[in-house]
């Protein structure tokens, strides 16, 4: 099983355990030997007219490790499930699970040279304030060069710490089936705002 599979399937299995008040799974033989921040997203396929468009529910994590990556998944994943409203099994069994491994958390200076779009996201502090932005947000958005930081600002008020992250995306391509990894660097948004800054 690819490292992938392996956490959507226990954030499945811990968010079905939470519904039906069942105890957490909070260990796994390949996840509890391992350590990184952690987003779990939850989305729903709506459609209409046609068309199919993926809805975002719900989004909760950590930027740095709790205990291991089991424990903090599912701990994660079990709070996100009271997070959205009304959520049920039948919810789970038509919502696609994405989830962002953070890791490298490291200082930075709002310097956007060098800053890689698509691969690194940012955790900004501002008092009480905690913003994070995960490179999925940036493309959806379009919140690519300056505009991030004017984002964070608009977010958090004026940042007093801020830090860059590197993540690993992984998202199932439909519910309950196959998960990749997402490779956002290539998305067309990045390489047309890549153009333009040259």
């Amino acid at each position: 099983m690819s490292l992938g599979q392996a956490l959507v399937s226990h954030v499945r299995s811990a968010m079905l355990a939470k519904l039906r008040g069942q105890p957490l799974p909070e260990s796994h033989p390949l996840l509890s030997g391992m350590k990184s921040g952690v987003f779990v997203t939850v989305e729903a396929i709506v459609r209409s007219g046609g068309f199919e468009r993926r809805e975002v529910r719900g989004s909760l994590g950590v930027v740095e490790p709790f205990k291991d990556l089991a424990y903090d998944t599912a701990k994660i994943a079990a709070k996100l499930v009271y997070a959205i409203p009304r959520f049920t099994e039948f919810d789970l069994r038509r919502s696609v699970i994405e989830v962002t491994l953070v890791e490298e958390l490291r200082e930075w200076d709002g310097g956007l040279a060098g800053f890689e779009w698509g691969r690194e996201g940012v955790y900004a502090v501002a008092g009480q304030r905690r913003v994070v932005v995960l490179p999925q947000t940036m493309i959806e958005r379009k919140i690519l060069g300056e505009a991030l930081l004017r984002y964070i600002e608009s977010m958090a008020g004026p940042p007093e710490r801020l830090y860059r992250f590197s993540t690993r995306i992984f998202y199932e391509l439909h519910p309950e089936g196959e998960v990749i990894e997402r490779e956002l660097w290539k998305s067309r948004v990045i390489k047309q705002f890549l153009e333009v800054v040259r």
